[in-house]
Parts: C-alpha cells; structure tokens; sequence
C-alpha cells in the first residue's frame, strides 16, 4: 500500500509530489494545517479537525476553496484510496503560489496539500512508555489558537529537549505559568482533579484534548481549564500530555525532577485506556 500525496487536484505517490518554489508555506510558513489518526479504516475526529482548519484559515483571513463539507469528503477520499487502514493524513493549505513578496494577491489560489503515510511501528505498543521533558521559555506570539504552519519556536524547543536528553519541552511564559509542549497539550493531576490551561490564544485547543476533557466526568473525574505554573506541575501527582498521533502519554521527569512516584499515574492510565476504547467504539467509551 503505497503512501499517497493528493495536491491541488492531483493524485500520486508520495515521493513523486513536487510543491512549487514559490508557494508562500514554504516562503513565509503562511498556511494552515491538520493531522488526522485513522484507526482501523475510521478517521478518528476528523470533524473537529476540519472545523479547526477552518477556524484557523479564517484567523489569517486566508479562503479556503471547499466549505468544512467538502474538505471532509476530500480527506477520506483520499484516506480511502490508500488503502492504509491506521494511517497519519496530513492536511496543509497554504495561501498559495506567487513569486516572493511580504503583501500577498488577494486573488491568489490556495494550494491543498493531503498526504497518507503508515503510522510508525511503535505507536502500536501496548507498552504505555513514560516521556521526561524539560521547560523552555513560551517566548511565541499571542496566536497560538492558529494551527500555523510557521513552527520556529516550536522546532527548536524539541532541539534543547533532544540536547537535553529528554523526550518533550514544555514552554512556560516568563510570569511561570505552563501553557502547551512542543507539539501537545499538558495537563496535571492532584488530588484527583485534571487540570489544562484555557484553549485561548496562548495555547493550541488540541483535539485529543477536548476528549480528555469530555472523558473525564464519564470517568467521575472533575476537569478544570485553569492556569497553573511550573511550580505546581513540578508538585502534581501526575503530568500528562496528548495530541492526536500520540494519544496520552505519561510525563514522568521535568528539568530532572521526579513527578511523584516516577511512574505513569492511574488517571493518566485510565484516561489512556478510555481513549483508545472511544478511538475504536465512539459509543463505547
């Protein structure tokens, strides 16, 4: 089953897709983007993924060509014609392709860009591997609530985490207070409670993140969107973090210190366990 790449109208292989030199995601980072899981031939979420990308074109004032609908029908189109039954689709749209200039045409074609690729072998363990992380200073801009294609800050905090040793960098802004990781939402547990930093601008409103959330109450857990600082990760019971390819995944070590026992904790564990039931069952979990 081959990887597959449909961009702008066009159906190949993945390595035989060429993107223009002038295309202003590569320029300038200017675009937005999504990354669906499918499970077992379903496209887990892709609703609220295509609902995002939405949001986040019409944050930038970019136009899409295709209402949430017809996106929607694209992507498993495509999913569907890669016959890849647990697959990561990618969804990118940049504003388009133009010789380089800062003030783009306002008659400018968007460029869709959606690739099919197999999901890496170690995302099917039933091993629930614990990550240690670090924090880096959450020096990013204050729209955050876009899924933008322009990653900089986001790149180079998971280079100090790979220089570091460790698996995941957590930003914190400069009055202590944790907002996201590199590529995930984090969440702390004490005493029972769940606890995340409001979905505003300072931080992506991940997917796997309102699941979390929504699970919670099934689970009889009280989940909070409140701000908390370094300081209180570093004490909580648990420390988690989630996105769509990973799912949830245990952080067990910041900057060196221990998260409790070290271990994954059981509402990290549970809520895991709940997902991946809701993943395959919607109406199971």
């Amino acid at each position: 089953m081959p990887e597959l790449a449909y961009l702008n109208g066009e159906l190949t292989e993945l390595n035989d897709t060429v993107v223009s030199i002038n295309d202003r995601a590569f320029l300038f980072g200017d675009g937005v983007y999504e990354a669906v899981r499918s499970y077992q031939g379903r496209l887990f979420g892709v609703d609220e993924h295509v609902a995002r990308l939405v949001r986040s074109a019409a944050a930038i004032d970019l136009k899409l060509p295709a209402d949430a609908a017809a996106f929607k029908e694209l992507v498993g189109t495509v999913h569907r014609k890669s016959e890849i039954s647990d697959a990561l689709v990618y969804i990118q749209v940049s504003r388009g392709a133009e010789p380089r200039n800062h003030l783009f045409s306002l008659d400018l074609d968007p460029a869709v860009l959606i690739t099919v690729r197999h999901l890496p072998d170690y995302l099917f363990s039933d091993h629930l591997e614990p990550l240690t992380a670090i924090t880096v200073h959450d020096g990013r801009w204050d729209m955050c609530h876009i899924k933008s294609t322009s990653l900089l800050a986001n790149i180079l905090a998971k280079h100090k985490a790979r220089e570091a040793g460790v698996d995941e960098a957590v930003f914190v802004r400069s009055d202590g207070v944790v907002t996201e990781a590199y590529a995930s939402n984090v969440f702390m547990v004490r005493d029972g409670n769940v606890l995340t930093h409001p979905a505003d601008n300072r931080v992506l409103g991940g997917i796997t993140r309102r699941f979390v959330l929504d699970l919670c109450p099934r689970l009889g857990l009280k989940a909070f969107e409140r701000r908390f600082t370094r300081e209180d990760m570093l004490s909580a019971d648990e420390v988690f973090v989630t996105n769509s390819v990973h799912e949830i995944r245990p952080v067990v070590q910041v900057d060196g210190r221990q998260i409790s026992d070290g271990e994954p904790g059981r509402v990290t564990v549970r809520l895991l366990h709940a997902y991946r039931t809701l993943t395959v069952d919607p109406e199971g979990a």
